[in-house]
């Protein structure tokens, strides 16, 4: 008898430490799943390096997020273990505007040579963690680390080379200063030139489609109308011809912005419809449709 309850007693012992054990691992449990990936894992020297990434509620409530923050936190090093930061910031504190279904999940994109300036060659690793948010309530964006990815960026040869060699003669025409520091107009508008004559030269190097959005946005932002009118052939030929560019609906969005800024409707509304009889049933004829009944009611939000 004696026996038999120090057995009943050491089981149940057993049995308490382990369902301990077991509630805590379940606490800890991960609510959301990150995942990321590439297309590719080799690029070359400033060439896009677009990153995708997931969330997923693998919980059962609801879980508060902030998705546009998501893009800014990867961590990135190099083969060196240099840290590669984001070029701005975009923490709002406690502000969880998102959220996700039990189930749900939500995926995007980042172009890393952008926001975290991946240009030179190299090996990189990467991964993305979302930071623990609220004390109070964890399911406000609960803390999350994703699998880890490798990206190799190796140096162009040959066209290529030619191609890129041709496009940072360009970018340093285009930021090119005169004696008292100011922008010197004449090198920015050969600067302008040179983007379109890569283009011209090397219309199938992955430095072309790069070439028209960086020409693109030379005059982008310019207060002289006749300079801001240069670019929206530039953005006829980034949509018709690099119909791939990573930026495509950017590009269509800066078009349409600078018909805005002309206030020239009726260019706009010819533009697209051209886009629509010229290109049927693909994606270009889609967002061309988009944007005609926007232009038609001249409201662009």
């Amino acid at each position: 008898m004696y026996r038999k309850s120090m057995l009943f007693a050491f089981l149940l012992l057993f049995y308490i430490m382990f369902s301990h054990v077991f509630l805590l691992q379940a606490g800890k449990a991960e609510l959301i799943q990150l995942r990321i990936w590439t297309d590719k894992e080799e690029y070359l020297a400033r060439e896009p390096i677009i990153v995708h990434y997931e969330v997923e509620n693998t919980s059962d409530t609801l879980i508060k997020m902030n998705f546009f923050e998501l893009g800014f936190l990867f961590n990135i090093k190099d083969q060196d273990g240099r840290s590669y930061n984001p070029q701005s910031s975009a923490s709002y504190g406690f502000a969880y505007p998102d959220s996700l279904k039990p189930g749900e999940s939500y995926k995007s994109s980042v172009n890393i040579v952008d926001r975290y300036l991946i240009s030179s060659p190299g090996e990189y690793a990467c991964f993305l963690k979302n930071p623990k948010g609220s004390k109070r309530n964890r399911y406000m964006s609960p803390e999350a680390k994703s699998n880890i990815i490798k990206i190799k960026v190796r140096e162009p040869k040959g066209i290529e080379k030619e191609a890129l060699d041709m496009f940072l003669e360009a970018e340093n025409l285009k930021w090119a200063r005169d004696k008292d520091g100011r922008k010197d107009l004449k090198k920015r508008e050969l600067g302008f030139l040179k983007y379109q004559e890569l283009v011209s030269k090397y219309p199938n190097s992955i430095y072309a489609p790069l070439a028209l959005q960086a020409a693109i946005g030379v005059y982008f932002y310019s207060k002289d109308l006749n300079e801001r009118r240069k670019i929206i052939p530039l953005c006829m030929e980034l949509i018709e011809e690099y119909l791939d560019f990573y930026d495509f609906v950017g590009t269509f969005t800066d078009l349409v912005h600078t018909y805005e800024i002309l206030k020239d409707r009726e260019g706009a509304i010819k533009t697209m419809q051209e886009l629509i009889k010229k290109h049927p049933n693909t994606k270009i004829s889609e967002k061309a449709e988009y944007w005609s009944e926007k232009i038609e009611k001249w409201e662009f939000k």
